[in-house]
């Protein structure tokens, strides 16, 4: 394969580290902290999805070699006034990837910008948003470590790759969903947690007790379509007697969502969309969290990819419960196919 994956101990991520190998890395905060500087970038995740199916990081790494490819390596940790130039640092022929700190100001940021920076899509710009497991949240802030033991959680891990010639790289989404009939719902306030009103139907209204009433599908994100890239805010925990949500991402008071169409089989119709995706076992890959427990992937074996779990993906915008996969290939192959982008 063109690029790699695996899973090891700190020790055997050290001695690839120490080879000079060109790493992408994820695994808990303090297995990373451990590691030598050198040619890599990481991102804190509870869980991955390896050759073997799912498994937790639990003193393991997990690891995508980029040694073959890479011509170049440029390595930074940028804030978010940096980041408004990432497409500007695109590499001429390759792609860039930046792994952005989960419920961080930076991903607040990126997700109401991101899509208007300029030059976003000369290159592919694939990556994700580090996590940490359940029992963490509210204690432990996910981190991005880019080249050194240093994490940060509130600066994107970027990595820029160039290709030589012979290959080229493609972003493909696997996303699930699409908008329904429902009524639109707009927020006043950008935010990962809102506490009161919104308008649903263009009439004051509150999320949680809405959902409670309507009987929505807890599984369901609110799907709001940008200009034609649909972008879904995951719901983690809606409680109507408070009438507090919370959201795996940001939502923005300039879109309009909607409840995505309902899904009766979640893992039937996962599975369906990984079918349709195409050949992607050798590819960067990364999966919502959402994904990972609704569809059974925890479960699941032989998969037809590899990568970390995570609290979003970034396929140029930043996306929740979808699939995002960059595939790198040699010219003369035909590399085309269901979700490219």
């Amino acid at each position: 394969m063109i690029i790699e994956h695996g899973a090891g101990t700190k020790d055997k991520i050290a001695e690839l580290i120490c080879e000079g190998r060109v790493l992408v890395l994820a695994g808990d905060e303090a297995d990373l902290a451990a590691l030598p500087s050198g040619r890599w970038i990481g991102g804190t995740a509870a869980h991955f999805i390896t050759a073997e199916g799912g498994q937790e990081a639990n003193g393991r790494i997990f690891y995508s070699d980029l040694t073959r490819i890479a011509q170049d390596v440029r390595l930074n940790h940028f804030n978010l006034t940096e980041m408004r130039q990432i497409g500007r640092l695109h590499p001429a022929n390759g792609f860039t990837i930046a792994i952005v700190p989960g419920f961080s100001e930076l991903l607040a940021g990126l997700s109401a910008e991101i899509l208007d920076y300029e030059g976003i899509y000369s290159a592919p710009l694939f990556g994700w948003v580090s996590a940490v497991s359940a029992g963490q949240l509210g204690t432990r802030r996910p981190k991005s470590f880019a080249g050194n033991p240093v994490g940060s959680a509130e600066q994107a891990a970027v990595m820029g790759i160039a290709l030589p010639d012979e290959f080229f790289a493609q972003l493909h989404i696997a996303n699930l969903f699409s908008p329904g009939t429902g009524p639109g719902i707009r927020f006043a306030n950008p935010g990962f947690v809102t506490d009161g009103e919104c308008l649903i139907g263009g009439k004051p209204g509150n999320l949680a007790r809405y959902i409670e009433a309507k009987k929505i599908d807890p599984r369901l994100p609110l799907v709001a379509d940008h200009e034609g890239a649909l972008i879904n805010i995951s719901i983690i925990s809606s409680c109507p007697q408070t009438g507090r949500s919370t959201f795996l991402a940001p939502v923005n008071p300039a879109l309009t969502y909607r409840f995505a169409v309902e899904v009766l089989d979640y893992q039937h119709e996962f599975s369906r969309l990984l079918g349709e995706l195409g050949p992607v076992s050798g590819a960067l890959s990364c999966v919502c969290v959402q994904n990972y427990e609704h569809a059974g992937l925890h479960e699941a074996a032989d998969l037809p990819f590899q990568g970390p779990v995570t609290f979003g993906q970034i396929a140029y915008s930043v996306l929740n419960q979808t699939l995002a996969c960059l595939t790198v290939s040699h010219n003369a192959e035909d590399d085309t196919g269901p979700g490219s982008g």
